[in-house]
């Protein structure tokens, strides 16, 4: 799981060395886990943490579970702030309970670090918040942007955790002895939010036990289509014009099709094995990134990644089943690292690009796929990562391959 957050830190840059960070911490178990992890990895992030309860005097429970969270940060040496918010002066109608409590703990949490400087407060939600939050959307009605969910990073907020799963965190938790409360209105039907938890998502794991991760892949494609600041193309530049050009050719011949960009021959990359024409001018890199929500062709800098399901036993390289989609093609990232299939652990592509003999002038130019997280899958002439493995339980393989004209 730890690994997991740092890899979501690093490539959504939510903090950065030097950062003083308030941890917004309730006492429930995805707060203590944030809490407890930030702490593991301070050193390596490089940042400054400090602790703030929230009471909104809604509960008498809340003191204690309070002091909860003073013991442990004591325990972890950090400073700890309590804050009391007036929940009745955000209460307005037509605005719940529970929106009101929200709006006044973020606009308290947002002045605390605007007075003590600052630059970060890190927030518990995780991935299945992110699930139920789009499902509540849907239910209530939403456009494109709204089906884009929590951010990962809306300043000074910033949620660490939103692509680890709640048994993951109950686990870490479990395992480091680490004690919490739960929050008695997480089990209140009156709220809807609880009502969709337990009663309308269980009945649409019947239908697809994968309910919560299809509905966390379809936030993410939103994002992305939508051109959201969590969207990894909103983070790249646009294509050239003759990049897109070279695309739009592509397309008119059904996405298979040669395409002359530079005067170069075809170039055929594959995982295991990476044959680059000579030529005089090395291709460019392109600078956006596009979604695949089903196999295809997809056209990619004047080549094409092309995505088949195979037959079970045939020789995909992913139980289609495991990976979050939608799948992303994008640029190569400074930082950015897999762990390849029988690898011990990650390692940054760079380095694995070196061992590989990939010539530099084509590294640039060569596609990274990745799962609607961003966990690195594939990249031409590397082994396909450890995730997404093929068991033998694995009904649906998954092939992936890259050609360049």
């Amino acid at each position: 799981m730890l690994s997991t957050i740092l890899r979501t830190i690093a490539t959504r840059a939510l903090l950065r060395p030097g950062d003083r960070v308030l941890v917004a911490v309730s006492g429930g178990p995805d707060s203590m886990a944030l809490l407890h992890v930030l702490w593991e990895a301070r050193a390596r992030l490089g940042v400054t943490l400090e602790v703030v309860g929230v009471d909104h005097g809604l509960r008498p429970e809340a003191a204690r579970e309070l002091d909860l969270v003073r013991t442990r940060a004591e325990a972890l040496e950090l400073r700890f702030v309590r804050l009391d918010v007036d929940v009745a002066r955000e209460r307005r109608a037509g605005v719940s309970l529970q929106d009101a409590a929200r709006r006044a703990r973020l606009g308290a949490l947002a002045d605390l670090a605007a007075a003590c400087g600052a630059r970060r407060v890190a927030l518990g939600h995780q991935a299945d918040d992110q699930a139920e939050t789009v499902l509540f959307r849907i239910l209530r009605g939403t456009g494109l942007r709204g089906l884009a969910g929590i951010p990962y990073e809306r300043a000074p907020f910033v949620r660490p955790l939103l692509d680890v799963r709640r048994t993951e965190i109950l686990r870490y938790l479990h395992r480091r002895s680490i004690p919490f409360v739960e929050d008695p209105s997480n089990a209140d039907l009156r709220y809807a939010r609880a009502r969709i938890r337990h009663r309308i998502l269980p009945l649409l794991a019947e239908e697809n036990p994968r309910v919560s991760e299809a509905l966390v892949a379809l936030s993410a494609a939103a994002a992305a289509s939508s051109g959201g600041e969590d969207s990894p193309v909103a983070a790249a530049p646009a294509l050239s014009r003759r990049a897109a050009n070279s695309v739009g050719r592509l397309r008119e011949k059904g996405g298979t099709a040669a395409v002359d960009v530079s005067g170069r021959r075809r170039v055929v990359v594959s995982y295991g094995q990476v044959r680059v024409e000579p030529r005089e001018v090395a291709p460019a890199p392109l600078r956006g990134a596009l979604l695949i929500d089903r196999p295809g062709a997809y056209p990619w800098s004047g080549g094409t990644v092309e995505v088949a399901e195979v037959e079970a036993g045939g020789d995909g390289q992913f139980d289609a089943d495991s990976l979050t989609w939608p799948l992303v093609v994008r640029p190569r990232r400074s930082g950015d690292r897999m762990r390849p299939r029988g690898g011990r652990g990650s390692r940054k592509l760079s380095d694995l690009m070196i061992d590989a003999k990939i010539a530099r002038g084509a590294r640039a130019a060569l596609p990274v796929v990745t799962s609607a997280i961003d966990e690195v899958l594939f990249v031409p002439g590397l082994r396909p990562a450890e995730i997404g493995r093929p068991t033998p339980r694995t009904s649906r393989r998954l092939r992936v391959r890259f050609s360049m004209a």
